[in-house]
């Protein structure tokens, strides 16, 4: 007889799955994960099966992976602690063995036997992590931050290493210094190297998009020292380079006197801010929430016509709250509109994770959707603009997506939001209105304010419509100002 073995060619089984979660850690910012393994179509045992098992994908999957490796650090070192196992698996992940490695998405690369159970040297922050975390900073100036790689022997013979970095994911530069560059440490002996990161403002991004400095810290050891195994812990910061654009009413402004300016100055800002103004509708006290606890609201109009509905708007709420967020979608934001004038809510145009409303699964992506409360359908023309580690969310939506037209243009709107983490709901108090088609103020102005520039805007308030949908005044939106209430500075109208 003739055995035939016919080998399935995977070409991507050392590239991280397309639904693995990447860090950092929520809140804080902290490196997440520390290490990566198998975990796409894995078998292993399963609870009560007997001898049989079980085959998933997912993080489940490659804790197994991980967990054997812990159990040989353990098995070759039975008086380690358990930072100490920790350490040796984390130091000495593979970067190399995973496709388009990612210092967020796979920590130290691919977990590795081999070289966990045999080093006898470990590095680690002074923290109790085993990664240099520098967490989250707004900038006012550039960056400067040191942390303490602390370093044991725990052989028997002497170890040289010698210190450098690997940069890796990062969008922002940036360099790494190390005091000392080197070190010899003696069997039973630590020894601490300061780490200084160092990350100039001006050229460590915006808002737009998510902002990282991430990669490997590499201690190489002397030619046969360690067994030749190098180390790596990952260094990992998420900077804001922040703008301090802030406006001022001309004195007297109101219906009384409908015609004034605003002054933006952006005195002390590190990069330029965009000022985007909105009529501001609602205000709320910081109770202390957290990341979902509601200060204002506001909207603004524009034109959005097209051959078939020439007449139609387009409308964005802007949704601020006091405190920072890591990713807004881990929060609800709906905004209650009332259309008809009855005093019953007609839509909900809410801030929700898209993936979790599309495919069922959440993927940390926010959409602008709209809910007619009446027929119960669900609709999204947008995703909200919702930058990471900010505090405010813009949530656009057609104007007839929620029945307005020239001849219905008027509504009132209220808002509440959630927290996904279980948090108390905030429920804002009070009703605005506003007019999509003639507003009672100005708004939808959207000035870019370099740093240290001053710009003057005009603006009006349209006397008749103020009588029927007045505003609390305007909301200036600044998304790289500072979380809270940097990023909305209201204007109250006399």
């Amino acid at each position: 007889a003739t055995l035939t073995n016919t080998v399935v060619v995977n070409p991507g089984f050392k590239s991280l799955a397309t639904f693995t979660s990447g860090g950092p850690r929520i809140g804080d910012s902290v490196l997440k994960p520390d290490i990566t393994a198998p975990g796409v179509s894995t078998r292993s045992t399963l609870v009560g099966s007997g001898n049989t098992g079980t085959r998933l994908s997912g993080t489940s999957m490659a804790a197994p992976h991980v967990s054997g490796v812990a159990a040989l650090v353990r098995q070759a070192h039975p008086t380690w602690s358990v930072a100490d196992v920790k350490a040796a698996i984390v130091n000495t992940g593979s970067p190399s063995e995973v496709v388009g490695y990612k210092t967020r998405l796979a920590g130290t690369g691919l977990v590795q036997a081999a070289p966990a159970t045999t080093t006898s040297v470990l590095a680690s922050g002074s923290d109790a992590l085993v990664s240099l975390s520098y967490g989250f900073a707004e900038l006012s100036a550039s960056f400067a931050g040191t942390r303490t790689l602390r370093i044991q022997n725990l052989g028997n013979q002497t170890v040289n290493l010698t210190l450098s970095s690997e940069p890796n994911g990062g969008s922002s530069p940036h360099t790494v210094a190390f005091l000392p560059t080197a070190v010899g440490i003696g069997p039973g002996s630590t020894a601490d190297v300061t780490v200084t990161l160092l990350v100039p403002a001006a050229t460590a991004g915006d808002s737009r998009t998510f902002r990282e400095v991430a990669g490997l810290v590499v201690l190489t050891p002397d030619a046969g020292q360690n067994g030749g195994i190098v180390l790596r812990v990952p260094y990992y910061l998420v900077p804001r380079p922040l703008s301090t654009v802030d406006g001022a009413l001309s004195p007297g402004f109101g219906p009384n006197l409908p015609l004034g300016t605003v002054t933006l100055t952006n005195p002390l800002g590190v990069i330029a801010g965009n000022a985007d103004f909105y009529a501001w509708g609602l205000q709320d006290a910081n109770e202390g929430l957290g990341w979902h606890d509601l200060r204002a609201v506001g909207v603004k109009t524009f034109p959005a016509g097209t051959p078939g509905n020439p007449n139609r708007r387009l409308l964005v709420f802007a949704v601020n709250t006091w405190a920072r967020f890591s990713n807004a979608a881990t929060n609800e934001f709906d905004i209650l509109l009332d259309t008809t004038g009855d005093g019953i809510d007609d839509y909900a145009v809410i801030g929700f994770d898209v993936g979790r409303l599309a495919t069922g699964s959440f993927n940390g992506r926010m959409g602008a959707w709209v809910l007619n409360l009446a027929k119960g359908t669900l609709s999204a023309d947008f995703l909200a603009t919702a930058p990471t580690d900010g505090s405010t969310v813009l949530l656009p939506v057609y104007s007839n997506r929620i029945g307005l037209g020239p001849s219905n243009p008027r509504f009132s709107y209220h808002a509440q939001s959630f927290s996904l983490h279980g948090f108390p709901e905030d429920v804002m108090p009070g009703v605005a209105k506003f007019n999509a088609y003639t507003p009672a103020i100005s708004n939808g102005v959207f000035l870019p304010v370099a740093p240290g520039a001053t710009a003057i805007v005009a603006v009006r308030i349209d006397v008749p419509e103020w009588s029927l949908s007045p505003a609390l005044g305007l909301m200036v939106v600044v998304l790289d100002n500072a979380a809270g209430a940097g990023e909305a500075r209201l204007l109250p109208v006399g």
